[in-house]
């Protein structure tokens, strides 16, 4: 076979883009021997036969590789190119696959998520087959539409991939193990399971784009309390209102980038390796601009038009068409910012957290205020305590009588309403853990975040501020001389809604009488009529 030209379909093989030209997988090839001397006398051979010479343009040495501890191929290819000008040029390539699957636990997991993947396809692929023979060619005006029909599409070559790789890869291992001197070309093989990454790269790529953008209503009842949904809104209603001005901006700056690039290849490409090829003079443009660029390489090949070139490319692509781009960008931000600033804001995430720790503290409060008082009046009672005395004393203090009454009837035992000294003691102790209790529940409480957030409106505001007051005026009660202008202005407010309500009432009553009023009339002046008629 080292002498007979062999086609790419019978090797198996495919084409190969070297540093100097593509190849393709035809060619003539030598299977070399598994011994060490065997394989010298191969090579010896070839050489002393002249199997090289001025028609060769490019040596192949493929050969793969295997680790069992991590379950990983090794497909290397190693190249030597004999450019028409002399020399050689040699390049690699070491791919890296795992081509054995479903062996651990694990793998088998993976396998299940698989099928669950192809059933999800399928039920997709049904749905969307569905609604293109509902809505016809309407389906296809919508570039939603087209993107589901897209990731379908790399979901089922994927599978085909996969599915392909795995049945080939079973049937050259076996044919490995049965004639060991055969040589297993995996090339194909690593070459399907790069396409495989690439294009399950692709897939999560879109899939994303459409599940964050497509789904927005998940994400923004997700999103309602996020302190950055406000900022996340902001900057994707960006990206969509300057669609129109970016694409404008893109022509324009491809034409001058392009133009740039064909100027630079046709000065620089014979002498610098950056500008050898038109796609080298794209990237080190690229490259110039985010200024990781040998300025030295291009002066010494043109004195004149190297640094005009980079002169002019640097101020027209960089302090001109960059800047015009964040003009874009930040004039409509502007604007959105200030359509935004307008509309009513909505309760985030650190209010609601405020809310919930205001809520506890109050909580907190209120046992601890509770446990103080029943405490004291303990202290004042002595050694006996009866339950009018304790009534009336934590009833000054602003607690309800069925309060009273439950805390009481916890330690009254014997039921003759009054406490012993033994339950008098028992009380103290169960106050004490209560009290250490609520101290420990409050030291543990988290600290509410402390972030920029948005007004809310009125009514929740003063929702807060009512049922905090309540909180307050109870335990405060009879015990205080007067109240706070904050709760005074409470009260007022609580007053005015109450008026308001009322007098709403007033009005609906006497317009109810005033209906009354004239069905009895009409009834009067219907009698009249009969009573004449008659």
């Amino acid at each position: 076979t080292s002498w007979t030209y062999t086609k790419e379909k019978d090797l198996n093989g495919s084409s190969h883009w070297g540093l100097i030209a593509t190849y393709s997988g035809a060619g003539y090839y030598q299977d070399l021997s598994r011994t060490r001397e065997v394989t010298a006398l191969q090579i010896a051979s070839l050489k002393q036969n002249l199997w090289l010479d001025r028609g060769t343009r490019a040596a192949f040495i493929d050969f793969s590789v295997y680790n069992a501890n991590i379950n990983l191929f090794c497909v290397v290819r190693l190249l030597v190119e004999f450019p028409a000008t002399g020399g050689l040029v040699t390049s690699w390539q070491f791919q890296p696959v795992r081509l054995i699957h479903y062996i651990s636990t694990f793998d088998f997991f993976l396998a299940a998520c698989e099928m669950a993947f192809c059933l999800f396809v399928l039920y997709y692929m049904v749905e969307e087959i569905l609604e293109i023979h509902i809505h016809r060619l309407h389906y296809f005006r919508s570039l939603w539409n087209c993107l589901d029909i897209l990731i379908i599409v790399l979901s089922v070559v994927a599978i085909g991939i996969s599915i392909y790789r795995t049945s080939t890869v079973d049937m050259l291992l076996k044919k490995l193990l049965e004639d060991q001197n055969s040589f297993p070309n995996f090339e194909p093989l690593a070459y399907w399971q790069m396409q495989f990454n690439n294009i399950t790269a692709v897939t999560v790529f879109f899939v994303w784009i459409k599940v964050t953008t497509r789904h927005k209503s998940f994400f923004s009842s997700f999103l309602k309390f996020v302190n950055f949904n406000r900022t996340m809104s902001q900057l994707s209603t960006t990206m969509s209102r300057c669609v129109k001005d970016v694409i404008g901006f893109a022509i324009m700056f491809f034409i001058i980038f392009l133009a740039y690039a064909q100027l630079a290849y046709l000065v620089f490409g014979s002498q610098i390796d950056d500008f050898s090829t038109f796609q080298d003079c794209i990237f080190t443009q690229f490259r110039i601009i985010l200024g990781d660029f040998n300025f030295t390489e291009v002066e010494e090949a043109n004195r004149i038009l190297g640094p005009i070139y980079f002169t002019t490319f640097v101020f027209f692509m960089f302090f001109i068409l960059l800047n015009m781009f964040l003009a874009i960008i930040s004039d409509t931000y502007s604007e959105v910012k200030l359509d935004m600033a307008q509309q009513k804001a909505e309760m985030e995430l650190s209010d609601l957290i405020r809310k919930g720790y205001n809520k506890a503290m109050i909580k907190l409060k209120l046992k601890k205020t509770t446990v103080d008082d029943i405490s004291e009046s303990l202290r004042q009672g002595g050694g006996k305590l009866n339950f009018d005395e304790l009534r009336q004393d934590l009833k000054g203090k602003g607690h309800t009588d069925a309060e009273i009454e439950a805390i009481f009837t916890k330690y009254d035992q014997d039921g003759d309403q009054e406490l012993t000294e033994h339950e008098h003691q028992q009380m103290r102790d169960d106050l004490e853990k209560e009290r250490e209790d609520l101290d420990l529940d409050r030291s543990s409480l988290p600290r509410p975040l402390s972030s920029r957030s948005f007004p809310r409106s009125l009514d929740d505001s003063e929702e807060d501020e009512d049922e905090d007051s309540g909180h307050s005026s109870r335990r405060r009660g009879s015990s205080s001389s007067g109240v706070s202008y904050e709760e005074f202005q409470v009260l007022m407010r609580r007053v005015d809604r109450m008026e308001h309500s009322i007098g709403s009432i007033v009005s609906k009553i006497d317009a109810v009488i005033v209906k009354l009023e004239a069905m009895e009339r009409a009834k009067l002046k219907r009698r009249d009529v009969l009573g004449r008629l008659l």
